[in-house]
Order: structure tokens, then sequence, then C-alpha cells
């Protein structure tokens, strides 16, 4: 039990880091596409990097922990992550943020991200046989309803940019539920390649298809600056996403996840100066209520005796 109680307590940590990294990201990347002269571009370009950085990562992971060898279905499995989770919502979800940023609607696109969560509970719960429990119903409506708060009552409630976002959760829904079931039987970091790395060559002849390849000989420098920084944020999510996932039920990871929303909002807060309410700061607290009752006693518990572990100074006896 203790072995599996560390387990749990580290995936939960590693799914709570994600969530920070998210909240970073989304409130990153509405500036990035903002700027850069094609997000389908920007997109394929940023994720070549990061699949190119995760290839020595596989390799070392997969000889650490002696994978076995891929089977045909695990190809399958990876090339479908591929492209549902690395490829196609990228460029529904950027296209969608650039969409709605030019609209004013930025904040309520990214409101729609936050309900990934349902989709993948649901998902969980049909195809990954995950438990139902009575107060993940009640932690639902207190993270919708925390969120609905922090929306911007000035901000459109819809824009063109929103129906590509909500898009895209629907994919990564679904890929999340695929990727689960494949981490029962391949290391996170072979899921991550292959989410990244199939996600490129898709991506890949996309750009080619669509002859937009000539757009990245034009990048600017601010173009590839912001391209870096997007790239190592998308490398710390997948990086601390899979594993993490790996040992949290779906549900429960995908709540977490919801956290980037309230981040996203005080980094608003903090570096551009943006007013906010007392509604706000109550909607915010209401998601972190909300996530701890989706995430559950049991497994903060587990979590609480993995640190106290780690923390506790070793003893030796002479």
């Amino acid at each position: 039990m203790n072995g599996r109680s560390s387990l749990l307590g580290v995936g939960l940590m590693l799914v709570f880091l994600t969530a920070f990294v998210s909240g970073v990201s989304t409130f990153v990347n509405a500036y990035a596409v903002g700027v850069t002269t094609s997000s389908d571009a920007f997109v394929t370009v940023r994720n070549i990097l990061v699949a190119g950085a995760f290839v020595p990562v596989a390799l070392v992971a997969s000889r650490y922990l002696r994978a076995p060898k891929l089977r045909g279905i695990d190809w399958a499995r990876l090339v479908v992550i591929g492209l549902i989770g690395g490829a196609i919502p990228f460029l529904l979800f950027f296209h969608g943020l650039e969409l709605a940023t030019k609209a004013g609607g930025a904040v309520t696109a990214s409101f729609a991200y936050r309900t990934l969560f349902l989709f993948a509970t649901v998902f969980g719960l049909v195809f990954l046989s995950e438990k139902f429990r009575w107060w993940v119903v009640l932690a639902a409506g207190l993270i919708l309803g925390g969120n609905v708060l922090l929306l911007s009552l000035t901000a459109p409630i819809w824009t063109d940019g929103t129906s590509y976002v909500l898009a895209a959760t629907v994919l990564w829904a679904a890929e999340y539920t695929v990727s689960k079931r494949t981490l029962r039987d391949l290391p996170s970091a072979t899921v991550a390649l292959g989410r990244m790395g199939f996600g490129a060559v898709f991506l890949a002849g996309y750009l080619a298809f669509t002859a937009q390849w000539g757009v990245v000989a034009g990048f600017s420098g601010v173009d590839w600056a912001w391209i870096g920084i997007s790239a190592a944020l998308l490398a710390a999510f997948v990086a601390s996403w899979y594993p993490g996932l790996k040992r949290v039920d779906l549900g429960a990871a995908t709540s977490v996840l919801v956290l980037g929303f309230p981040i996203t909002w005080l980094l608003g807060i903090l570096v551009k100066g943006s007013p906010f309410t007392l509604g706000e700061a109550a909607g915010a607290a209401v998601v972190v209520a909300g996530v701890c009752l989706a995430v559950g006693l049991a497994q903060f518990k587990a979590t609480g005796a993995f640190l106290s572990r780690l923390l506790r100074p070793s003893t030796s006896t002479t």
C-alpha cells in the first residue's frame, strides 16, 4: 500500500505542476499568437522542437525502464495519440485563440478549454471503467461555477475562436483517454514522444500541403523568441503531465488542470495590472475548492504521506 500511495502522491504532485505550467502557457500563448505571422507555422515549428527534445529522453527512459518492445497495437495507439493530441487540436486551439484574442474574447475561449475535465471524466467512466463518485458532480458544479465568476462581464461571451478551442478541447480529452490506456503498457516518455513525434509529422505534412513552409523562412527574431518560450512551456507540460496521468485517474487529473484558469487570471493581475472584483477572487477560491473535492481526500492523504516520507530525515543504526 505504501508503494501505491507513493506512486499516487508523485502523480498528483506532477499533475499540479502541469496545471501551473498550463496556466502560464495560456497567458504566454495569448501574447505569442498576437505577434506571429501564422499560428499554423508557429505551432508546427514549436512542436517539432519539442518532439526533437523528447527523442533522447524517451530513448534513455526506455532503456533504463526496460520498456517492452512495441506491438502493432502500441504503434497504432501512438499514431492516434499523435493525430488527435499532438496535431489537429493544436491547430484548432491556436487558430481559435488567435481569433478570440482579436475579438477580445481570449478569456472566454480559455474557459472553453477548462471544460476539458467534463469530457475526460465521462470518457474515463465509459472507456476506462473508472469509478463514479457522487461528490464529483458537486465538484464539477463548483469548478464550472468558479470559472464563470472568473469570466469578464465586458468580454464577448462567445466568438468564432471559442468554437475552435472547444473542438480542440474535446479532442484532447479523447487523446488523454487513449493515452491513459496506453500508459498501462508503455513508459510515459514513450507516450509523450508518440504524441509530440507523430503529431509533428502530421503538422509538418499539413504545413507542406497548405504551402505555408515559406512563412517559417520569414520568421523574425521576435517570432523565434516566442516559439522558444512556448516550446519550453510545452515541453514542461508534457514532461510532467504523462508521468502524472500514469498514476492518477483521468477524471481527477484533468480536474486539477482546471487550476490553470485561476493561474492565468492571477498572472493578468500581476503582470498587466488588470483590475479584479471580489466576485472574481471568490471564483478562484471556488475553483480551488472544487478541484480539491474532485481529487478526493484519499489522494491528498497519499500525497501528504509521500511528502512526509520524502522530507523525513534518514536515520541510520550503528
